[in-house]
Formats: structure tokens, C-alpha cells, sequence
């Protein structure tokens, strides 16, 4: 068997290459794309990928352009860069109920409301959101959970929201919120709507608890 003299050389520097790449970022175990970034946060591709399916349809599993996105964009974005946040969410800064003019998907959530009544629709959600929190600390599942058990017992039950298909804020979260009148347990009556209607209010429950809300699918009436 030969040595390439040349073929060892283009290794070596390949090998050097990979280290200076992998050294800064700290890699932790045999798993080349899982990562400590400078900031102390955990990043795995693998699980950037999976979990995210419009990244995974652009670059597959390439790491470090999945890295690239998650440090340029995705960070700003509120992406979950690994499994290890999913319940620890705290360690990410993922704790804090996000203000009404921050809300990441806004423009998107508030659809047909004007600034005041999307932000009555804030207010009404905004104990539901502190009780999800309480309800379940530090774990994006369990709060997910609990407002959707939340908004369906509103949306089925006492009185229930009346579904239609048109009319005023029937696809925006006012629609299960309500905007000025009121119950007499100072809840507002909600107007009632659609299915894009439910899915804004609980894409603004979710936007408030920094959980980001990807639209799969949407029909012609404009889920989120």
C-alpha cells in the first residue's frame, strides 16, 4: 500500500481545519453537531432540524448552516436550539411573558384588530398565560397544554364561542377574547369564529409565553 505524501497532507489540514471550526464552539461528546455556544447555550442540528421542518426542507441536516441560522436568526426568533430547553426553558430566557409590543408573530396575530383591541385581546389572555406558567414551571409542554385546555373549555363551555365564518374578528383572537363588552365576572364576550380564530388566540397565548407558532398549513380564511 502507498503513502500519498499528498493525500496525507490535504488530511492534515482538513483535521486542522474541523478543530479550529469544532475549538470555539465547544463541542461536548463524539456527536459533531451538537454544540456549546459561547453564549453557554446548547445547540444540537439533529433536533434544529426535526423540530423546525421549514429549516430541515432548506438545509437538511447540515450543521453549520443550521448553526448559522440558529446564531443570526434563530436566536431572534425564539427557536428551540435543543431538547435540553424544552424543560428548562429558564436557561434560554424563555421565562418571561413576552410585552404586547414585542410579540414576535404580531403582525400575523393581530390580523384584523386595531392596536387597542388587540391589545384588550393581550389582556385577557395575559392571566391565562401567568396561569400556565404557574401551572406547569419551567416547561414549554405543560404550558402549551394548559392553554389549550384552557381555550377549549372557553370556546366549548360557559357560554361557549359561537362559531361563524364571518363578520367582525372572526379570524383573529378577539374573536375568543371579546373586545368591549363584558361578563359579569369581568371576562369580555367573545365575537366568535373560525378555526384561524382559535388558532391566533392561541398563537398569541404562545407568543406571549415565547413558544413560536409555525404555520403547517392554512386554509383561504388565513390560519397563522
Amino acid at each position: 500500500m502507498r503513502f500519498n505524501k499528498r493525500c496525507a497532507a490535504k488530511t492534515a489540514v482538513c483535521l486542522l481545519l474541523a478543530v479550529s471550526i469544532a475549538i470555539p464552539f465547544g463541542a461536548v461528546d463524539a456527536h459533531a453537531e451538537v454544540f456549546y455556544l459561547q453564549t453557554g447555550r446548547r445547540f444540537d442540528s439533529d433536533f434544529y432540524a426535526n423540530y423546525y421542518p421549514d429549516l430541515k426542507a432548506k438545509y437538511g441536516y447540515n450543521a453549520h448552516k443550521l448553526l448559522d441560522h440558529y446564531i443570526n436568526y434563530g436566536i431572534f426568533e425564539r427557536r428551540i436550539p435543543s431538547a435540553y430547553y424544552i424543560n428548562n426553558m429558564d436557561a434560554l430566557g424563555i421565562g418571561d411573558i413576552t410585552p404586547k409590543e414585542l410579540l414576535y408573530q404580531r403582525k400575523s396575530l393581530r390580523k384584523n384588530c386595531s392596536e387597542a383591541e388587540f391589545y384588550n385581546a393581550y389582556d385577557e389572555a395575559y392571566p391565562i398565560v401567568v396561569a400556565a406558567r404557574a401551572a406547569a414551571p419551567n416547561n414549554m409542554y405543560g404550558q402549551m397544554a394548559y392553554v389549550a385546555n384552557v381555550l377549549y373549555n372557553r370556546i366549548n363551555y360557559n357560554p361557549g364561542v359561537p362559531y361563524k365564518t364571518s363578520g367582525a374578528h372572526y379570524n383573529d383572537p378577539c374573536s375568543v377574547f371579546g373586545n368591549v363588552d363584558k361578563y359579569p365576572d369581568g371576562t369580555r364576550i367573545p365575537y366568535g369564529g373560525d378555526c384561524a380564530g382559535s388558532t391566533r388566540a392561541m398563537g398569541l397565548c404562545l407568543n406571549m409565553l415565547q413558544i413560536l407558532l409555525t404555520r403547517i398549513n392554512g386554509s383561504s380564511s388565513g390560519a397563522v
